[in-house]
């Protein structure tokens, strides 16, 4: 390639130039922010999700610690209800064993006053009965004695017989008044034995009463211990949804942050190319002055750049298409050169290795190197090589023109091998065809 003579104000000019595009980030840098920009804001979107779904994950969780403490709630109420039961149960049954404990003692008492009192009437009974037999027997002879022997009057007789009659009724009355005395003490000790029994019963059913009520209130008891525990693991629940959104919220500020700062720097870059590209543009235009004045002699730009696979034809060119392997309408943003798999690619102009990126940091472009030409012709000059199977130079390496660099290959987004050939001017993509030409 000729160079042109440039005057001394021309040279002052793209002295500028230069200075000012030294500022600005290689073009693999300008592609690695567009590249972090749309991964962060991959990330931001679902970091967005991410946030939505733990907020909708706390907001259940305290639905659930809400309800779980309303269980709580009903559930202490239930096991106070049963505690009172219990209670007002035990002094039932307390109660009833007093009772039992009164009736059984006034049972042992009646049954002793009436075995007593028996054998009072027993007693009692014998003697009227000898009281009898002996009146009896006295009266007897006293009769056959004053009839025969004392030859008593018949009115001494009537009235003797009289006064027997009157003590036997009276015996006779005695002897009732026992049997009398006997069958109150037999219903008496029944009516306690009946009594007894009452308070038995009366017993047994608060026992009874006792026992289910306690049932009932370790039910509600143990009911309580599992809705305390169910509070106890739904508020643990609504803690970690809490730290899982406060972290979800972290996150996504970081990225927002990040992404943030990326936009600026972006906005940076693109100012100082813009600078740089003004700057050309005054190169330029003195440069062309100067050429003008017939201090140089032009150059065209079609022959700045080798062909970096020689002998591959054209399969595609710098247009708007149809995606091939996505189905989209797109700006195909370079040169594709259909050499064969493997086949070796060179550098298209001597330069630094700026960048060799793998297909998970390039996206589509697969395997991505970029060299950085630095000012060729006024402008900022970079290349890409894309989709190539691997490559034999490394970041920060130079190169010269026409230097081995890799193979092609069909890494990412590629329907059969082939090199994707860029050419970047102060940052921004060019048609290839301007500056080399192909056999």
């Amino acid at each position: 390639m000729r160079r042109m003579a440039l005057p001394r104000r021309a040279w002052v000019g793209l002295v500028a130039c230069s200075v000012a595009l030294s500022m600005m980030p290689a073009v693999s840098g300008a592609d690695d922010l567009e590249d972090q920009q749309a991964s962060l804001q991959q990330q931001i979107g679902a970091s967005d999700s991410d946030v939505y779904a733990s907020d909708a994950k706390l907001q259940d969780a305290e639905k659930t610690l809400s309800a779980s403490q309303q269980q709580l709630a009903d559930a202490q109420a239930g096991l106070a209800r049963a505690e009172a039961d219990r209670d007002a149960a035990a002094r039932s049954d307390d109660d009833a064993a007093r009772a039992l404990k009164d009736a059984e003692a006034a049972l042992v008492k009646a049954q002793d006053d009436a075995a007593k009192a028996r054998a009072d009437v027993d007693a009692q009974k014998r003697k009227v009965g000898t009281d009898v037999r002996h009146t009896t027997q006295q009266n007897s002879g006293l009769v056959t004695i004053g009839i025969f022997v004392n030859n008593l009057s018949t009115g001494d007789m009537s009235n003797r017989i009289q006064w027997t009659d009157q003590a036997f009724r009276a015996q006779q009355y005695e002897l009732d008044r026992l049997q009398d005395v006997e069958q109150r003490l037999e219903q008496a000790e029944q009516a306690m034995k009946d009594a007894e029994a009452a308070a038995q019963r009366d017993r047994q059913a608060a026992a009874d009463a006792l026992n289910s009520r306690a049932s009932t209130a370790q039910a509600a008891q143990d009911a309580k211990a599992k809705v305390d525990a169910l509070v106890s693991k739904n508020a643990a629940d609504k803690s970690a949804a809490e730290q899982a959104l406060a972290d979800a919220q972290a996150r996504n500020a970081d990225l927002k942050a990040q992404s943030n700062a990326v936009a600026q720097r972006i906005k940076d870059r693109n100012a100082a190319a813009a600078a740089a590209a003004q700057a050309a543009q005054q190169a330029d235009a003195a440069a062309a002055q100067a050429a003008a004045a017939g201090n140089s002699i032009a150059t065209s730009t079609s022959s700045v750049l080798a062909d970096p696979v020689p002998g591959a034809p054209i399969t595609d060119t710098y247009h708007t298409r149809i995606n091939p392997v996505l189905g989209y309408t797109e700006f195909h943003d370079g040169l594709d050169l259909g050499a064969g798999c493997n086949a070796p690619m060179y550098a298209a102009a001597a330069g630094t290795v700026a960048d060799v990126l793998t297909p998970g940091q390039s996206g589509g472009y697969g395997n991505r190197l970029v060299i950085d030409h630095g000012l060729v012709n006024g402008v900022y000059l970079s290349t890409g090589y894309n989709h190539a199977s691997s490559y034999v130079v490394s970041a920060g390496q130079h190169v010269d023109k026409g230097q081995l660099i890799g193979y092609v290959g069909t890494t990412g987004l590629s329907t059969g091998c082939h090199l994707h050939f860029h050419v970047y001017v102060n940052g921004a993509t060019d048609d290839p065809q301007n500056w080399i030409t192909v056999a």
